[in-house]
């Protein structure tokens, strides 16, 4: 099954277009009394300081790698989306693809800088040792158990709430918002912005290592400010500690790719026979109170890791062997379980049990756990296969 190009281009620019003047997108588009009255009150109000997760930059990379702008698609990938490019007229007509990214060009920029401004953390006040002093982020709109802005409502967070807290997962979208925004200025022959990004690609990429990484555990933490003021890391092992991974600032070569290879692959702490558990077994927190994202098997999230355990399997490097064998192993429990609880249900499910695989919370979940479709229709790729240049 291949989605419309063109459809999805289109969706974009009208979420886009939805943008206030200062560059702020209401998480919750209520239009009219009828999705009003199915609105929960306490989502109706909604605040212009409070971000979501900027996914729709994940689409737009993958429309400058269609397009050819800073690299060229290996053929397996080529191959894959053969149906689909044939009907894009964007790809049969380069010009106007890069047309149409040039018309929501100062959108996406007004979006970028509306988070820069708004989601900035504080390095400065707590002597915090960084490369930059300026790339460090937190979500508002926090409560003591969840920061339902960044997506993953219940996910462990540092205790009590502090204003000092830095959080991993945003500083990985920012990370990948610039790297995105950066090659579509590059497609644009936008030079001078182009600079301006490397800068901020640069910064965000060091700063993720210095404010975020723990020696001692050996994963990315959010971190926070203790009773004596000092900066620590609050450490949950689990889809936010593997962020940086997920939003590709880890690369092939990267110090910290085997630790996090090694946690993602761990049946004590994320594998599972079904999929990539949300939370670590080992974490005290483990399935507790709400148990949202503390233990299920989300399908958006394992895309992500399916998505970039592909790029390092395709890359030579020192840990490809090991992203093959994974990416072959994780396709193969998802789509199994997914299409299995689906033949037993009817149902695509809203999340899947990390010790049953059973499907679970909403029926008729045909949003991100339709993504499933796209791990079918990416290659295979055979766990034996040995590359020469792996010992590079």
């Amino acid at each position: 099954m291949v989605a419309d190009l063109h459809s999805r281009l289109e969706i974009v620019k009208s979420w886009l277009n939805l943008m206030d003047e200062d560059g702020w997108i209401a998480r919750e588009q209520i239009l009219g009394s009828e999705a009003r009255s199915k609105v929960p009150p306490e989502f109706t109000v909604q605040y212009p300081h409070y971000a979501n997760p900027p996914t729709l930059f994940v689409i737009l990379e993958a429309f400058i790698d269609k397009l050819g702008a800073n690299k060229n698609t290996s053929s397996e990938e080529s191959e894959t989306d053969a149906t689909e490019l044939l009907r894009s007229v964007y790809i049969q007509q380069p010009e106007l693809g890069k047309a149409y990214i040039r018309s929501i060009y100062p959108l996406l920029k007004k979006h970028y800088f509306w988070y820069r401004d708004t989601q900035r953390g504080d390095i400065k006040s707590y002597d915090r040792e960084a490369f930059s002093t300026r790339e460090a982020y937190r979500w508002r709109g926090r409560s003591v158990q969840h920061i339902l802005t960044s997506g993953l409502d219940d996910y462990p967070r540092p205790q009590p709430p502090h204003p000092g807290e830095l959080h991993v997962d945003l500083i990985s979208w920012m990370g990948m918002m610039t790297r995105a925004l950066r090659r579509i200025a590059e497609a644009l022959e936008e030079i001078e912005d182009v600079e301006e990004f490397k800068v901020y690609e640069t910064a965000i990429e060091r700063n993720i290592d210095d404010l975020h990484w723990d020696s001692q555990e050996q994963t990315y933490c959010d971190a926070t400010i203790d009773e004596f003021e000092e900066s620590v890391h609050v450490c949950h092992k689990g889809y936010i500690s593997i962020f940086p991974f997920l939003t590709g600032m880890v690369g092939p070569r990267s110090p910290r790719l085997k630790a996090i290879l090694d946690l993602i692959n761990d049946p004590e702490e994320l594998w599972s026979d079904y999929g990539i558990r949300s939370l670590s077994k080992k974490d005290a927190l483990y399935g507790t109170e709400e148990n949202y994202w503390r233990s299920p098997i989300w399908v958006n999230i394992n895309y992500l890791v399916f998505k970039n355990l592909y790029d390092i399997a395709t890359t030579a490097g020192p840990h490809q062997e090991q992203a093959r064998e994974m990416y072959s192993n994780l396709r193969k429990n998802v789509v199994e379980n997914v299409f299995r609880e689906w033949k037993a249900t009817g149902f695509a499910w809203e999340q899947y049990n990390p010790e049953t695989g059973q499907g679970q919370r909403t029926q008729h979940f045909t949003g991100w756990t339709s993504m499933v479709v796209k791990m079918m229709s990416m290659p295979d790729l055979p766990a034996s296969k040995k590359s020469g240049h792996d010992e590079l």
